[in-house]
Parts: structure tokens; C-alpha cells; sequence
């Protein structure tokens, strides 16, 4: 074989971006003295490469979880513990966790006695990749114990057929226990491990024990603190493979377990800073660096950022006082460089600490102002591109041969809305290197800005480094400034370069060494275009028309607040010479700068320029210094659309030439009354597949990119016929008169060179909706409002009329509601302070807002849960935070949810959503208390109304598909929504979508979506027949009123004998009052009370029960609406209520009577058997006054299973309360608790503590003591 040396120079590039010559030159400015913070999903203290420092230093410093994910309220006290005796003679102490579980402790030093304990699952710790093998691996372990149980049944099964007694109701039994197995399989779920935490004080610090493996054995538990004071952490177990650390806060109330949300921030400190000794080519980029872990990615949400992640990442920022940051993470905002993240970055974590704050661009290209916050959208932070070079490809993508070095195809580009230029530098965009240990993996290559971002920041480490050794000072703004400056060309459009150390240093030190102008920032704004930091001009209007702007420049000094800067700021001055760079920017040739700043006029005529991008600049020079790099620049940039033939609304771009990564942007003028259009890309030629990506941007204001963009890859071949050319045509929405950006990108790594067209055709039905019967003056194109209204069941129609302005059309309209929308204002608002996590750097402290919401889902449905203020707004958001929790009756969290209105399936029942919002202003929650939150139900079945021809052929004549050509006009009118599910109420909104188009044009979304307000009920007048019934006198019906409201106050006392109190002061008045015996029935049930049989004969004697037997063995007939039928229907089936209470009760009371005659040691059989007949005959008698099937009812079924238990029938038993149990609609049920308690006694008596531990971890996580923590 052939000897090869493997290019592990590629692994992690550092060559390119000359690091390793900086570091050849200076060996010992490795990144040592520096601390960089790593944003980001968490990093794993125990990964390789992330031990020590290249100085024999702790590499990770702090570990630290802003999200909350981890957070365990540790409000519980326990001051009073057993002792436990082992086999060994030896003690230990003793507490009951808030699992239930027995909890033996160590012999640690607590000088207090003092124990706080808290209770946390897996499932808001481990990350999703590790959940996914985890429960895997669990469920094969706990399937194979299943199967030894199973076999076993069916064994006993088979012996007891042999018998020659063998009952055949015990043989069903052994069946029944058979199905029962199956179906737990069938249903199997993997609870995750539920784990009891302890936490104390040992004299000197807070520590914390953590049953990881659900044991109860505490003992050789390690002890952890937080993780600075000791660099401590420790390991869920050798099947997870998972690393976790402590922090404690607030005087022992709150532990936060902190791990890893996933492997991305691990493998980003490695990139910035890995060491591996003996292994240097392995190295990081700034090996002597050490990091401190933020996690800033929420395991709960996938690890997805919250503002509260990143609020308190701020807070740690400025706190800890580090040397440089590394965010890779980001979204897109409406509106760039404004929010409370973005604002305390700015003015505490730059300005005020001078930390250097690198953040990725983005990987959403490579469309133009695709970048993200905060890495392409905020001033003083420094942006980063992704860049592949020929040693990447060589060791990381295995490929047939190397392609030009470029950017990334899916790299972000700018400018951002504003203008600024977005992205600041390119860096290698791919690496090789460590990840988290529950990967079972020591490596991955993982590709984006995501890693381009931390070897940027590498290599700003190593220059800090060499700064911070040789006593040189520096600026966050001097340091953005210089890597800008002497980046290498790359030929970007908007000359953006890719980052080189040695020459980055070499300005710093020697260049502009001691020059006071280059430590400043230089703020540029355009207060008539909203404060923009740049020209940015791309719609018809202004790209056609000369622009006369005012620009204002402010200087920023570091730490601006210190009044030691004043000194500064009066010695300030400097002499500009401005230049622009082309002959259609204009601007003055020179100025005077000093700390007032300068606002001056500049002139942009794109009137002349080509359709097509153009990037200019205008930049500041000090004449007295000519050999240093401008000061700063206006970027001005230029989107100037094509113009689309009149006749056709069609464009086409014909041989374009496409080679590996190359890119093409067409801008088109979108035409007036354009909806959507169809997107043609052709080729010929090709041996081999090419793939494409098409990338489809609009623009709007304070809007996300997203909103209008559209994005497809697909594959093109050569069809092998010589002229003949494969396609490939997608629709897509569009909004008129906005300029459309058509990018074409050939992948980077698609290998070979490629021909194409590019045809655009744009198409346009409009909507008019009216409720009158003549047609509107005007149409709407769908930009506006949400919905289009459909207000058929106002007065009986809605008129639709139809428009196509553009070009024939095939119309076949369908109107569809799929969901249904309901408003709910809050049942509680309560606004409190937060803790010692949350205090701003100004020592603000913040403040939290938690409104509840009372929600009931009457089916089964996909549910989603908006607050619309706040749902897509994070980076640009005025709030801290925002999150929303939904909970079952029980308090069981079953959803998460942060800005994004992810949908959840719920099943019927009643749930509580609370709703978390925080800021420092007081003023500002205040305002939010009333906030609603809008519910949207997806329908079992959608809602079509019919739609007619016309007016007169309401009910007859469907309008079906036709053809509108070129200008003609239609109409047809909706009829009502007249069938609607039961839960659907007067002023819910039904939402859903009105298609016009024929099945042959298939958009990603419907072209318009519509709304539908349920009316009013309409209830006809009914004519009472026969005698009517007296008028009750005034002071009767008040007495009754009272009455009534005091009989319902029962079920909100607090206490079983404060209820019984009430009741016997209403039963002095109203002995005879059924409604209060009812209730009285419910109190005694619950406490089987001694004189529940007693009152239920009581109660008994009330009603006429053969009467009600009668009623109910007849029909009725209520259609006629009699006020008399139906108070009496009402009252007998109150009666038929009450009869299954009095029953419950003797059959409940006869239970406990055998219960205790069995418990005798001399029993009375005789008395037994006689209670137990009475118990059968008061059980039948009780079905006989519940619904069909008795066994759906929970107090039934728990009586007839000890009944069935009592006969040995435990398989039969179990089968039923399984059956109840797993039905959503008992969840409420007082009773399901009792059932799923009945449910593990019998797996108990069965001996199937497989299933019985099962149970139990389960029912922790079923019925929480309080609602969980945000």
C-alpha cells in the first residue's frame, strides 16, 4: 500500500486564517490569560480536549444553565431523620424524598440538620439524541423482563387448565391477566428516571446529592457544589454516558443541575480552545483559552434559546468580567439592533466590560438579508460568515476532487433590514473535534457559521492574548475594526474578507498602536429611514428615483458611562476627508469629527444603474493619518429589479452559467395585483445529477425575512436528448409591487459546470368579500389583515367575488374550516420579584408576571396556544422573557412551549396554561395582567360551506370550477356553516382557508385563509300549552336563591368537616333539600364516614324510586319545548343521580363491614355471608342508576373490583381498571387517582413488580405537588 499522510491540517483549519504562523511566531500566546464565554446549548465539562489548558490550567472555569431547565425549587425543609441499621452494624441517617421513596444519606457533615429537598426528571435534563437511545436500550431491557412475566402467566395458565377443578371463570381470569400484559406493552412509555434531590449546608458551602438511579441510596452519592468552587461533576450512569454539574442559589432554594441540551456547544469550545496533550494537531485555536459553559439552549424546547437564556447569559457576561464570547446561535427579527438581549449586549457586556462578542451569521442563505440576531444584526457584535477551503474538503468531505474556495452556499448574507452590512468576516465554516460523551463518539464533523463563529473567536483569543501580555489596551470596537481592515479578499460583493491573525496583530501593534480614533465606535444612523445603519434601497420607487439622505455619526467611546472618558472626549477631534465608491454615491469631501458627532447629507441616484445588485460605500479617513484604514463606512447597497413585460407578467433569464457554489440574484419588480407565481428552472447537458438551490426573499417592514420567503433544493439531470431540457416548476405567493429576489445556487460541492433558465410567471386571483348582495368597488390581495371574514351566518350569505387581473386562470374555489378560535382572558394575574439569578448589571432586579388560564378541550384536538404580542418576537423583544406551561388537572405539565405557538395534542379534559412574562419594568406587566390568550382547536372534521351560483340559486345550484381569462370577473356566494361540533360557541372564530385554484397549482400554503364568526343561537319561541305554573313570590325566590348558593359553597370549603358544618346549617332549613343530601352523600363517601349508611337511608326515604324507575322506562318527547317537561326531566334525573349515591354508599358501607368482620380473629361467617349479599344486592342495585356501561363509572368499577379480588379474579380486575385508567376523559375523575392505586395493589398481589415500579415512577410524574417550575 501506497504510504499516505492524513491532512489533518483540515481537521480544524487554522493554517488559512494564519493562526498557526501567529502561533509560530508566538508560541505562548496561545490564548493563555484569556476567558471565553461559550453561548450555546451547553459544554460537557468531561469531553476530550476540554481538561486542561496548554499551560496545565482547568480548562472549563464555570458551567452555568440560564434556561431554568434544570432548575430544581428545593422549598421543602425536613429537620428530623430515622436512623437505618446496615448489615454491617453501621447507621445512617434517613428522610422520605418527595418521590415517597426512603432516601438513606451519608454520615455528612450538616452542622444544621437542616435538609431541603427537591424533586426533577430526566426529561428536562437529557438532551434529545440521548433520550432517543436511551429509552431505546430501556425498552429492550424492560421488554425482555415482560416477556419472562408473560411466559410465566401463560405457564400457570396451562397447569390450571390440567386441573381437575379448574373453574372456567378462573381460566378467564389467567386470559384476561394474558391480554392485559400485552396491551401494558402495547402502551409502554418510558417515564425517564425520577430523581430525589437533597440539598444542604456543610459549614462552608451548599452541596447537593442526587438519586441518579432511582435507588433511595444516597451514601456514595457525590457531594457537588457549585462548579467553580470546585470544578466538580459527575455522571448519570455508564448507559448514558451524560455529565452533569450542580450550581445552588439563593440560600439553598433552588438547584440547578446543569448538562448539555446537545453536542453543538461542545463542539464549539473545542473549535475555539480544545487542548489535547501529546495530540496538538487535534488542538483548538486558541488551546491555552479557558471557557465558561452558558447554556443558553433549553433542553425542554429541544434546545431552542429563551430570552430568559440569554438575559441571564448577559447577566453572567458581565458578572464574570470575560475576555471574549462565542455565540452561535440566532433567529431572524423583525426589527434589527433593538431589544433587551441586543440592548444589555451593547451597553454592559461591550461597552461597559469590553468583552468581544463573536455570533454567528446565520446558515439561511444564500438569498441577501438572510442573516440572523445577533450575529448579522447588531452593531457592536462581530458577524461571521462560513467559508470552505481546500484543506476542508480534502479531510472532512471525502470528495472526488476539490471545488474553489468560497463561502458557503447555505452561508447568510446581508445587509440587514437596515442597511449594515451584517456579516463582518468570513472563517472556516467546518470542524472535526470533540463532542459530548453521551455521543459514544470522540469526534464529529459538523458544518455552519455555527463553527465559522468559535474559530473566529479562536483567533481573536490568541491576539487578546498577546495584547493582554504585552500591556497593550484595547476596544471591542478596535479589535472589530482591525480583523475588517486586514481580512484577505475573497471577492465578496460587499467586500467582506477572511480573517488573518499575523496581520491583524501586526496592525494592532504597530499600525494603530496608541491611536485613540480606533478604539471608538462610530455609530451610523439615517434618522428618515428609521435610524438606519446604512442605505438599503431595492423597491421600485426608490431604486428608480434620486435619494438625498441626512447621515449622523455618533462616536461611542469603550465604557461611555465612566466619567473618566470626559478627558477623552475633550481632547477629541479629528479632520475627515469622506469618500465614496462610486461615481452614483455622492457625498462631501471632508469634515471636522469631534465628540458631538457630524450629520451631513449624501446623494444615491440608482436611476442609471442596471437592474441587478450594487454595493457602494462611503468612507472616513483622518487626513493626518493617511496609512491607516478608513475610520468608518457607510455601506450603501442597491437591489435594482427587472421589469416585467406588461402583456406577458412573465420573465425569463436564458443561459445562465453555473459552476460548483456559484450563485445568481435576478430582482424582480413583482407586478400590481401579483399573488403568487410559478418558478421554472430548466437545464441540458449534464452526465450526472446537479443540485440547486432556489432561494425566493420579500421584503417588508418590521417583518421577518421568513414571512415571505421560499425556499426549495431539488436535483436537475440532462435528459440525454440533445435540446431537450428537464424542469423543474414550483408555485409560490408572492406580494405585489414588492421587489421578489430570484437566487440560483449550484451547491459548493456539486462537481461539474451547468446551463439554466430561469422563467418566472406571475399569476393573480383577487378576493372581494362583502355580506350585501352587490358587488365591492375594490378586491383584496391577502396582504393585509389575518382573515378574510366570512360572515354568512350574520344575515344568511357571503358574496365572494373574483378577479384575474393577470392572465387566465383555472378557478375551483373551496372554502374549508379546519380550526376553531377561541379568546380567553386570564382567571389570575400575579406579578413577583424573581431571585438572585435575575438582577440586571445596573442592579435592577427583574420582575415576573404569571397569568393563568382556565382551558377545556371538549375532544380530543391538536391544540395550539398564542399570545400573538409576543409569539415570533425573541431578539427584538421588549420582554426578558416569555414562556407558557400547559398543565393537566392533575398539575402535570404536558407542554412547553416559548414563542413559537407549537401545537400540542390534547385530550378531553380541563387544563390550566399559565403564561410567564418578565421584565425589570413593573409598569410594563402591569399593563400585560389582562393579556388574552388566543386558542386554536384543530377540528375533528373540517367545516366546508356550500357555495352557490348566485343568490336566487341558494341551496340548488353549486358553483363548481371554471376559467376566468385575462381581466374577466366572477362571483359566488357562501352559505352557512349550519353543522358544527357541539363545543363550537357563539363568538368562536372558525378559521381555515379559502383555495381558489385548480388541484393542478399547489402552493405550500393557501392563498387566502378566512375566518368565520359563529352567531348567536337562534331559539325559537315556544308556546306553553295547559295550566301554568303559579308565580312564586319574590321573597320565596330570594330564599331559594340563597339556598342555592350556599349548597354550592359546600365543594369550596377547604376542610371535609368545615363542609359538613355548612350542610348541617342548611339542613336545619331545608331537611328535605335533595341537592343538599347529594352533596352531603359526596362528603361522607369520601371520608367513609360511620353514618354514611345511616344517611343514606335517610336519603333513601326522600325519593319514590319506583316513580323514577317509571320515568325512565318511557320515552319523552322534549322537542315542543314544554317549560314543565323539562323541569321535571331535570328533577328525575337528579333523583336518578342521587339513587346511584345512596346505593354507592350501602354497598360501600356493607365493603367495609366485611372488611373488618374478615379482619377478626374469630370471624362470623354467617355475618359475612349475610353483608356480603347485601353488598351484591346494593352493587347491581347501584348499576341500575348509572349509564350503560357501569364499568365506565370509577366508583363502580373500584367496587366491583374489590369484589372481583375478593373471588380471586385479580386478571379481570386489572383488565377493567386498565381500560378506565387509559381513557383521557376519566383523567378528572375523582375516582382515576383511587383506580390507578387499586391498579398497583393488584400488580402487587400478582408479584409483577416489573410493572408495579413501573407504575410508581409514573405516578410521581402524574400527580406533582404544585404546578412545575418556569
Amino acid at each position: 500500500m501506497k504510504y499516505h499522510t492524513f491532512p489533518v491540517a483540515g481537521i480544524l483549519p487554522k493554517i488559512e486564517t494564519e493562526a498557526s504562523l501567529f502561533l509560530k511566531n508566538h508560541p505562548e500566546y496561545d490564548g493563555r490569560g484569556t476567558v471565553i464565554a461559550i453561548l450555546d446549548t451547553g459544554v460537557d465539562p468531561g469531553a476530550p480536549g476540554l481538561k486542561i489548558t496548554s499551560d496545565g490550567r482547568q480548562k472549563i472555569i464555570d458551567v452555568i444553565d440560564c434556561t431554568g431547565s434544570g432548575d430544581v425549587p428545593c422549598n421543602t425543609i425536613v429537620k428530623e431523620t430515622t436512623t437505618i441499621k446496615h448489615e454491617d452494624n453501621s447507621t445512617s441517617p434517613s428522610i422520605v424524598g418527595l418521590t415517597g421513596r426512603k432516601l438513606t444519606l451519608g454520615n455528612w457533615n450538616n452542622p444544621t440538620g437542616i435538609y431541603r429537598l427537591g424533586i426533577k426528571n430526566t426529561a428536562d435534563l437529557f438532551p434529545d439524541g440521548l433520550i432517543a437511545r436511551f429509552k431505546k436500550e430501556r425498552k429492550e431491557e424492560f421488554e425482555i423482563a415482560h416477556h419472562k412475566l408473560l411466559t410465566k402467566v401463560q405457564q400457570d395458565s396451562l397447569k390450571y387448565d390440567k386441573l381437575d377443578n379448574a373453574n372456567n371463570l378462573k381460566k378467564l381470569d389467567f386470559e384476561h391477566q394474558s391480554e392485559t400484559l400485552k396491551d401494558l406493552i402495547k402502551n409502554y412509555e418510558d417515564p425517564g428516571i425520577t430523581m430525589d434531590c437533597v440539598v444542604f449546608h456543610d459549614g462552608e458551602k451548599w452541596r447537593a446529592a442526587i438519586d441518579t438511579n432511582q435507588s433511595g441510596d444516597l451514601r456514595n452519592a457525590p457531594l457537588l457544589t457549585n462548579f467553580s468552587d470546585e470544578y466538580q461533576y459527575a455522571c448519570f450512569g455508564i448507559d448514558t454516558m451524560l455529565n452533569y454539574s450542580v450550581n445552588i442559589y439563593d440560600e439553598g432554594e433552588m438547584l440547578s443541575i446543569v448538562t448539555v441540551a446537545g453536542s453543538h456547544g461542545t463542539h464549539v469550545a473545542a473549535i475555539s480552545a480544545a487542548n489535547y496533550p501529546g495530540e496538538e494537531e487535534l488542538n483548538g485555536v486558541a488551546p491555552g483559552a479557558q471557557i465558561v459553559s452558558l447554556k443558553v439552549g433549553d433542553t425542554r424546547l429541544g434546545s431552542m434559546e429563551t430570552g430568559q437564556g440569554l438575559v441571564r447569559a448577559a447577566i453572567e457576561l458581565s458578572r464574570l468580567k470575560v475576555d471574549l464570547a462565542n455565540m452561535s446561535y440566532g433567529e431572524p427579527v423583525a426589527i434589527p439592533n433593538t431589544g433587551r438581549f441586543i440592548q444589555l449586549l451593547k451597553d454592559e457586556v461591550i461597552n461597559k466590560n469590553g468583552c468581544i462578542f463573536v455570533a454567528s451569521g446565520g446558515n439561511a442563505g444564500p438569498a441577501l438579508s438572510t442573516v440572523g440576531a445577533p450575529g448579522g444584526t447588531m452593531g457592536d457584535v462581530i458577524g461571521v460568515g462560513a467559508y470552505v477551503n481546500h484543506s476542508m474538503m480534502d479531510a472532512e468531505y471525502t470528495m472526488l476532487e476539490k471545488v474553489t474556495e468560497r463561502p458557503y452556499t447555505w452561508s447568510s448574507r446581508g445587509p440587514a433590514p437596515d442597511g449594515d452590512i451584517g456579516v463582518d468576516i468570513f472563517a472556516p465554516g467546518a470542524a472535526i473535534t470533540s463532542v459530548p460523551q453521551y455521543n459514544l463518539k470522540k469526534s464529529q464533523r459538523m458544518n455552519g457559521t455555527s463553527m465559522s463563529s468559535p474559530n473566529c473567536c479562536g483567533c481573536l483569543a490568541l491576539i487578546v492574548s498577546g495584547l493582554k501580555k504585552e500591556n497593550i489596551p484595547f476596544t471591542p470596537y478596535q479589535i472589530k475594526s482591525a480583523i475588517k481592515h486586514t481580512g484577505k479578499s475573497i471577492n465578496d460583493p460587499f467586500g467582506i474578507n477572511f480573517i488573518q491573525v499575523e496581520k491583524t496583530w501586526q496592525y494592532l501593534t504597530v499600525q494603530i498602536k496608541d491611536y485613540l480614533p480606533s478604539t471608538i465606535s462610530y455609530d451610523v444612523t439615517i434618522p428618515s429611514r428609521d435610524s438606519a445603519r446604512g442605505v438599503y434601497l431595492r423597491e421600485p420607487t426608490e431604486t428608480s428615483t434620486l435619494q438625498e439622505l441626512t447621515v449622523k455619526i455618533e462616536p461611542r467611546f469603550a465604557n461611555s458611562k465612566d466619567a473618566q472618558q470626559n478627558k477623552l472626549r475633550l481632547d477629541f477631534e479629528l479632520r475627515l476627508a469622506l469618500e465614496a465608491s462610486h461615481d452614483w454615491i455622492k457625498t462631501p469631501e471632508y469634515c471636522i469629527f469631534n465628540n458631538e458627532g457630524q450629520n451631513f447629507k449624501i446623494r444615491v441616484d440608482p436611476s442609471n444603474l442596471k437592474p441587478g445588485l450594487h454595493y457602494g460605500s462611503i468612507t472616513a479617513y483622518d487626513v493626518n493619518q493617511p496609512n491607516i484604514s478608513g475610520l468608518f463606512t457607510i455601506p450603501v447597497t442597491v437591489c435594482k429589479p427587472d421589469k416585467v413585460t406588461h402583456d406577458g407578467n412573465y420573465i425569463k433569464y436564458d443561459n445562465l452559467h453555473y459552476s460548483s457554489g456559484d450563485i445568481s440574484r435576478n430582482f424582480i419588480q413583482v407586478p400590481s395585483n401579483s399573488n403568487f407565481a410559478e418558478i421554472i428552472v430548466s437545464t441540458n447537458g449534464r452526465e450526472v445529477p446537479s443540485h440547486f438551490m432556489v432561494h425566493l426573499i420579500q421584503l417588508h417592514p418590521q417583518t421577518r425575512y421568513t414571512v415571505f420567503e421560499n425556499e426549495f433544493a431539488f436535483s436537475l439531470l440532462g435528459s440525454g436528448v440533445e435540446g431537450e431540457k428537464t424542469r423543474y416548476s414550483k408555485f409560490f405567493k408572492v406580494l405585489p409591487d414588492v421587489t421578489l429576489e430570484v437566487c440560483l445556487a449550484q451547491f459548493w460541492s456539486i462537481l461539474g459546470d451547468s446551463n439554466v433558465s430561469i422563467e418566472v410567471k406571475f399569476h393573480s386571483v383577487l378576493v372581494g368579500v362583502s355580506s350585501n348582495t352587490q358587488s365591492l368597488p375594490g378586491v383584496t390581495g391577502n396582504t393585509g389583515g389575518e382573515f378574510i371574514p366570512i360572515n354568512s351566518g350574520i344575515n344568511g350569505m357571503t358574496r365572494v367575488d373574483l378577479f384575474a387581473p393577470l392572465r387566465r386562470e383555472d378557478i375551483s374555489p373551496k372554502i374549508t374550516f379546519d380550526s376553531v378560535r377561541q379568546t380567553l382572558r386570564p382567571t389570575d394575574s400575579v406579578v413577583s420579584s424573581l431571585f438572585s439569578r435575575d438582577v440586571l448589571p445596573d442592579s435592577k432586579q427583574i420582575h415576573e408576571l404569571i397569568l393563568s388560564y382556565a382551558v377545556k378541550i371538549s375532544e380530543s384536538s391538536t391544540v395550539s396556544f398564542r399570545l400573538p404580542r409576543f409569539n415570533t418576537i425573541l431578539y427584538d423583544s421588549s420582554l426578558d422573557n416569555f414562556g407558557l406551561y400547559v398543565y393537566d388537572c392533575n398539575k402535570k405539565a404536558v407542554a412547553f412551549r416559548d414563542i413559537r405557538a407549537l401545537s400540542v395534542k390534547l385530550e378531553e379534559g380541563e387544563y390550566t396554561v399559565k403564561v410567564q412574562m418578565t421584565s425589570a419594568s413593573m409598569s410594563l406587566l402591569s399593563e400585560l395582567k389582562s393579556t388574552s390568550l388566543v386558542v386554536d382547536l384543530k377540528l375533528a372534521k373540517s367545516v366546508s360551506p356550500s357555495l352557490y351560483t348566485s343568490l336566487e340559486a341558494f341551496g340548488t345550484t353549486a358553483y363548481k370550477k371554471t376559467v376566468l381569462v385575462k381581466g374577466e370577473r366572477s362571483c359566488f356566494w357562501v352559505g352557512d356553516c349550519s353543522t358544527l361540533p357541539s363545543f363550537v360557541k357563539p363568538g368562536d372564530l372558525l378559521t381555515g382557508s379559502l383555495d381558489v385554484l385548480d388541484g393542478n397549482t399547489k402552493l405550500s400554503s393557501p392563498l387566502y385563509t378566512v375566518s368565520y364568526l359563529v352567531p348567536p343561537e337562534y331559539k325559537a319561541k315556544t308556546l306553553e300549552l295547559g295550566v301554568k305554573e303559579p308565580v312564586k313570590p319574590d321573597q320565596q325566590l330570594l330564599d331559594e336563591a340563597v339556598r342555592d348558593l350556599e349548597v354550592s359553597w359546600i365543594k369550596k370549603a377547604k376542610t371535609n368537616d368545615g363542609k359538613l358544618e355548612l350542610i348541617k346549617s342548611i339542613e336545619l332549613k331545608y331537611p328535605t333539600f335533595l341537592p343538599l343530601h347529594k352533596e352531603k352523600l359526596g362528603v361522607l363517601l369520601e371520608m367513609e364516614s360511620e353514618s354514611l349508611c345511616e344517611h343514606a337511608e335517610k336519603t333513601l326515604a326522600l325519593i319514590p324510586e319506583s316513580e323514577v324507575g317509571i320515568y325512565f322506562g318511557l320515552k319523552h318527547d322534549l322537542s315542543q319545548g314544554h317549560e314543565k317537561d323539562k323541569l321535571l326531566k331535570k328533577d328525575m334525573e337528579l333523583r336518578k343521580e342521587v339513587l346511584g349515591l345512596v346505593y354507592q354508599a350501602k354497598a360501600t358501607c356493607y365493603k367495609n363491614l366485611i372488611k373488618k368482620l374478615e379482619s377478626q380473629d374469630v370471624k362470623d361467617e354467617k355475618a359475612i355471608k349475610d353483608a356480603l349479599e347485601h353488598f351484591n344486592v346494593n352493587l347491581v342495585k347501584f348499576s341500575n342508576w348509572i349509564k350503560d356501561p357501569a364499568l365506565d363509572n370509577g366508583s363502580y368499577l373500584l367496587l366491583w373490583v374489590w369484589q372481583q379480588r375478593r373471588l380471586g379474579y385479580h386478571g379481570t380486575a386489572l383488565k377493567h381498571l386498565q381500560k378506565y385508567i387509559t381513557n383521557s376523559k376519566n383523567v378528572k375523575e375523582s375516582s382515576w387517582k383511587l383506580c390507578l392505586e387499586e391498579k398497583r395493589s393488584i400488580l402487587q398481589s400478582l408479584d409483577w413488580a416489573l410493572w408495579d415500579k413501573y407504575d410508581e415512577n409514573w405516578n410521581i410524574l402524574k400527580f406533582p405537588k404544585q404546578f412545575c417550575h418556569f
